[in-house]
């Protein structure tokens, strides 16, 4: 038996009143013998994703500072649960210092809070109660680069926040980064600016419990490797252990890697498979072991041919239910959650919740044994069972002709989209072959227009040689004419330089 919290005795003494007044069993599990059902060990069967849980010091007081701080490289999980024990408004703040030589891609999907309260029942089922109804998907809610060596402010709405004395404040924070951060979790005064105080606030001791500290293991899926007969009376599935459902298992850094372990797994999302087989319809009950518990669980039940889901009911022990919590002090009270069929597999989903305690059991209960008048309706005399047994005869044969005849017209709707579709096929041919045609004839048309243009062309070269070999010609006339004009002009000159020269001679 595993209790999570250890309460001031004020506040245990108001719960007390509450608790004892308003707890009741579901089922009398004292007539139905459960002390007798059958163990049905869950078996792990994959943990992933860095947690980082803050829990420890859990009440803050009397100064604030680094409540936790580890590494995160990929996908991570912050989730923190503290007290404020001093006399002024603090607030949470979540601080990343990139400690990576590069930038870093910080992606952050889910920022999930709790309401601000000194009920920690209400506020631990609170969260418990938004993680399922906002689950973790693939889409950021936003995304930053940051810098080397660099520090940023994630989920700001904490800014917004302030924890009242003595009120318990719970959330978490769903990221995924490319290279290693180093998260801080602190408790600081409202005014204070978050980035600057993280380099400056002293970090808190680790508290007695010691629920802090860098884990593996923020989602976890197990699974339950026998069937559940339900012709062989009840049985049990127990969760938070620490024997066939074990706690995870980390390191405090902010204490020289001091070992720790995550007593209870607060801060993980669980999925449960629980296979069953069978005739007979049972029903599904949640027992707490370790005290009081509030919280809140989805139970998805699908048959064995169906490929999703036919039910998925979500289940709330407390608040709701006019409970504060169900469990305090005894281990013998009970919530109904659900009736199912043999051959149904069931889904659980849920995170422990906060204020709560561990381990609980999952009672898987045969009709037959939790309502005694099962059995005597069930017991129908021969006349009556033929009876019925005619009648749906009779109903699955009209159902057949019914369906025979939809299927007719179907396999005739069917046939009749073929012959459209091949029809709506061949116009499509027929289109793309005009269109083909068409190319072609353009083709044609455009290589007769270059070849007229071409033959064009080489008549205007041939009349443009004839010109030039006529330009040619008189060119070489003239040159000629010249020629016998210079020789003509020579010999004057000559014949008048030798008159000259002999009429020099007579003088």
């Amino acid at each position: 038996m595993f209790f999570k919290k250890i309460y001031k005795l004020g506040t245990v003494l108001a719960f007390l009143g509450v608790l004892t007044s308003h707890a009741a069993s579901d089922i009398d599990l004292e007539a139905i013998k459960s002390f007798s059902f059958t163990s049905l060990p869950a078996e792990l069967q994959s943990q992933r994703d860095t947690l980082l849980l803050s829990d420890s010091p859990e009440y803050v007081g009397p100064v604030g500072g680094v409540l936790s701080a580890g590494s995160i490289s990929g996908k991570g999980r912050i989730y923190f649960y503290h007290v404020n024990e001093m006399e002024q408004p603090h607030k949470i703040a979540i601080v990343l210092e990139n400690v990576s030589d590069g930038p870093n891609e910080i992606s952050v999907f889910r920022e999930l809070k709790s309401i601000v309260s000194d009920d920690y029942f209400a506020v631990g089922r609170d969260l418990s109660r938004k993680e399922l109804e906002q689950p973790l998907t693939n889409e950021a809610l936003y995304s930053f680069v940051m810098p080397t060596k660099s520090r940023r402010l994630v989920f700001l709405d904490l800014e917004n926040s302030p924890v009242q004395k003595d009120a318990l404040f719970t959330g978490i924070v769903d990221l995924q980064t490319s290279r290693t951060v180093f998260a801080r979790v602190m408790m600081i005064p409202t005014n204070l600016n978050s980035v600057n105080a993280s380099y400056w606030s002293k970090n808190l001791p680790i508290d007695h419990v010691r629920l802090r500290g860098t884990f593996n293991g923020a989602t976890r899926m197990m699974a339950i490797a026998k069937e559940y007969d339900t012709t062989l009376g009840g049985a049990y599935v127990e969760l938070g252990n620490d024997r066939e459902d074990r706690f995870i298992e980390g390191v405090d850094e902010m204490d020289n890697n001091a070992y720790v372990k995550d007593s209870g797994n607060y801060g993980v999302s669980y999925t449960v498979k629980i296979p069953t087989t069978g005739e007979n319809p049972f029903r599904l009950y949640f027992n707490p072991l370790g005290g009081a518990y509030s919280g809140s669980f989805i139970i998805k039940s699908q048959h064995r041919w169906q490929k999703v889901p036919r039910q998925i009911m979500t289940y709330h022990v407390g608040g709701e239910d006019g409970l504060m919590a169900l469990g305090y002090n005894t281990i013998m009270d009970s919530r109904y959650m659900g009736s199912y069929y043999g051959g149904d597999t069931l889904t659980i989903e849920f995170m422990p919740a906060g204020a709560s305690n561990l381990p609980f059991r999952l009672l898987l209960v045969p009709e037959a044994l939790a309502n005694p008048q099962y059995t005597k309706i069930a017991t129908i005399n021969k006349a009556e069972l033929w009876t019925l047994q005619a009648a749906a005869k009779r109903e699955a044969a009209e159902a057949a002709k019914k369906v025979d005849k939809e299927e007719k017209k179907v396999a005739e709707r069917m046939r009749a989209e073929e012959w459209a579709h091949q029809q709506a096929e061949k116009a499509k041919l027929a289109v793309e072959k005009a269109k083909t045609i068409k190319k072609i004839e353009e083709a044609r048309q455009l290589a007769e227009k270059r070849y007229h243009e071409y033959e064009i062309a080489q008549t205007q070269t041939k009349e443009a040689r004839r010109r030039a070999d006529m330009q040619r010609e008189v060119q070489q006339k003239a040159a000629e004419r010249v020629e016998e004009i210079r020789l003509a002009v020579e010999r004057y000159t000559n014949v008048k330089h030798n008159e000259e020269r002999e009429h020099q001679k007579i003088k």
